[in-house]
C-alpha cells in the first residue's frame, strides 16, 4: 500500500495506522500518526492494482492493516465523503488519472530547485549578509536565504521591522546579484492591534472565522492573541492574496506559508494570560504544552461557506491549502509573467 503523501514511516504503508488530521507537532516521534499535511491517496498493489481517493476534509483514520494484518479500515469521522476508485494499466496510470481529477502540479521558478538556506533566528540584514559571504567563501552555491518571523515587525503579516531590516529591497536587489532570492515566511494568525490595516480590513469585512457567537474567533499564535483568515470565502482569499504586494514590490519572489494548519498556541478560554507573545509564550511553554494544538480548539470557530456557518473542524485539512491557493490566485494577477515560489506547511 503506497501513498498518503507526508507521512511517517517507510514507503509501504502498510502495518501502521495514519491519521489524516493536519497537525503542528514537531516531535516526529516513530509512533507518530499524524504531520502537517493530509493527503487521502493510496495506491493497493496486489491480484489487481488500484488506487483510491477519499475526498474528506476532517478528521479520518487509516488502520492499514495494524489492528489485523489482513484488513484494512478506513474512517471518517462523518459520513460526508466522496471515494474515488481508479482502476488503470498500472501504477503511472492510476497517478496520471488521480492528477487529472485534482488538478495539475505547481511548478515552482527555475532557482527553487537549487539550494536554500534556512533557520530560526536570522534576527537582521546583517545575519542575512554574513549567510552569503560565508557560503561564497567555502565555495558553496546558493540559490535561496529564507526569511523567519524576525524581519516582521511584532510579527506582524505584510510588515518589515525597519530598525532590523532597513531597506528590505535594496538588500534583495544585493542578494539577486549574486543568484540569491530572499524567501519570506507568512503566518496564518493576523495580530489583533488598533492600526494595523490587515487586522482592521478584516474586521471590517468580515473575512475572518467567528466564534459560536458570531464574533471574531480568538487564538493565540507569535504575536500574542490573533484572528484567522476565513480561506473558504472567495472575498476573504481575494484580500489577503492581494497583501503579498507589499513584499513582490520590494523584489520578493518566494514565499513560505507557515502555521496555517492553523496552529493555535492557546485560546483565551483556556489560559487567561494576557497578550502573550513569542517570548512569553516560550518562558510559559513547558506549563502549557497540553494546550498547544489542543483538537477541542478546531470545534470553537466558523467558515462562513456560501453563506452556511460550517464548524472548522469538519474542514480543517483544507485551511492551509487555502491560504497558498488564496496568495497563488492573487499573485498571478500581480505578477502575471512570472513564477513565484511557494511553500505551504499545511496541505490537502
Amino acid at each position: 500500500v503506497y501513498g498518503l503523501g507526508e507521512q511517517i514511516r517507510g514507503i509501504n504503508k502498510r502495518g501502521w495506522q495514519y491519521v489524516s488530521w493536519n497537525y503542528d507537532n514537531p516531535n516526529h516521534h516513530e509512533d507518530t500518526r499524524s504531520l502537517y499535511g493530509s493527503h487521502n491517496f493510496i495506491i493497493i498493489c496486489g491480484k489487481q492494482t488500484f488506487g483510491a481517493f477519499f475526498d474528506y476534509a476532517g478528521r479520518m483514520e487509516f488502520d492499514i492493516g495494524y489492528t489485523k494484518r489482513s484488513l484494512m479500515q478506513i474512517k471518517p469521522e462523518k459520513n460526508d465523503i466522496a471515494v474515488y476508485i481508479i482502476t488503470g494499466e498500472n501504477e503511472k496510470d492510476i497517478v496520471k488519472q488521480f492528477r487529472q481529477l485534482i488538478g495539475r502540479s505547481y511548478i515552482p521558478p527555475f532557482w527553487a530547485f537549487g539550494y536554500g538556506q534556512s533557520r530560526w533566528g536570522y534576527r537582521n540584514e546583517q545575519d542575512i549578509r554574513t549567510v552569503a559571504e560565508k557560503y561564497k567563501e567555502a565555495g558553496v552555491p546558493l540559490d535561496s536565504i529564507y526569511l523567519d518571523i524576525d524581519y516582521m515587525e511584532r510579527y506582524k503579516d505584510f510588515t518589515v521591522d525597519k530598525e532590523r531590516f532597513p531597506d528590505l529591497k535594496k538588500l534583495s536587489d544585493d542578494m539577486k546579484l549574486q543568484g540569491i532570492h530572499l524567501v519570506p515566511i507568512i503566518d496564518a494568525g493576523v495580530k489583533i492591534e488598533d492600526g494595523y490595516d490587515v487586522y482592521e480590513e478584516g474586521v471590517k469585512n468580515n473575512y475572518f472565522c467567528k466564534n459560536a457567537e458570531g464574533k471574531d474567533f480568538v487564538g493565540a499564535v507569535w504575536p500574542g492573541r490573533v484572528h484567522f483568515p476565513d480561506f473558504l470565502q472567495p472575498e476573504a482569499r481575494d484580500w489577503f492574496g492581494r497583501k503579498y504586494a507589499a513584499l513582490t514590490d520590494l523584489g520578493i519572489e518566494g514565499f513560505w506559508n507557515d502555521m496555517n494548519e492553523p496552529a493555535i498556541f492557546y485560546t483565551e478560554d483556556r489560559l487567561t494570560s494576557g497578550n502573550m507573545g513569542i517570548n512569553e509564550y516560550f518562558a510559559f511553554t513547558g506549563m502549557v504544552a497540553g494546550l498547544n494544538g489542543n483538537k477541542g480548539d478546531y470545534d470553537k470557530f466558523y467558515h462562513n461557506v456560501n453563506g452556511k456557518m460550517v464548524k472548522h473542524s469538519e474542514v480543517h485539512n483544507l485551511y492551509g491549502m487555502n491560504m497558498t491557493r488564496s496568495a497563488n490566485e492573487a499573485l498571478r494577477k500581480i505578477c502575471p509573467h512570472k513564477r513565484t515560489l511557494f511553500f505551504s506547511r499545511s496541505s490537502y
